[in-house]
């Protein structure tokens, strides 16, 4: 067990980073989530008991929502090169709890879609029929095109609450 501890530590500290840094993101998440079980069973296990439930739901959502957005966009003959969908880690979700003391239903990017358009004009296209489609959440809305993040990333986030009444993210970005 103690060595068992010790190499998931050494996983999250040292290899879950350079897999980051390497561009390697799905080798990343499943390196945290592996050292996460191990390093923390109890919050783990309960942690997904809490959001299994959520997760079974979710995942017929995702393809619902980018399906219905896709039907929208070619209707508005708005250029979008792909959509993708998500469900938030486990670890994510238990660094975003303990780091702004939240209760689960206060994630609001569990659920996330990735739009990538075609220009910087489509982003913004994409983000009106977003917000046509959905209610957008005041205060939930970032653009970071208009104003880039210091290491040059450019996007535009906004959480809007779905027909079911649950809460996603949209990301939009070329």
């Amino acid at each position: 067990e103690d060595r068992r501890a010790r190499i998931a530590q050494e996983t999250r500290d040292v290899y879950a980073p350079i897999a980051h840094r390497l561009g390697m993101s799905k080798i990343k998440n499943e390196l945290e989530e592996l050292a996460f079980r191990h390093l923390e069973p109890a919050a783990y296990q309960a942690l997904r008991v809490q959001v299994d439930g959520r997760r079974k739901a979710a995942e017929g959502q995702i393809e619902e929502l980018t399906a219905r957005l896709r039907t929208k966009l070619d209707e508005a003959q708005v250029s979008a090169e792909s959509i993708d969908g998500r469900i938030k880690r486990l670890w994510s979700i238990h660094l975003k709890l303990e780091r702004q003391h939240v209760p689960i239903d206060q994630v609001y990017d569990f659920v996330a879609l990735r739009v990538i358009a075609a220009s910087v004009k489509d982003c913004y296209g994409v983000l009106g029929i977003i917000h046509q489609m959905w209610s957008p959440v005041p205060g939930r809305f970032k653009d970071f095109i208009a104003m880039p993040r210091p290491n040059g990333y450019q996007s535009l986030h906004t959480t809007v609450v779905g027909e079911r009444g649950l809460p996603f993210e949209v990301q939009i970005r070329t």
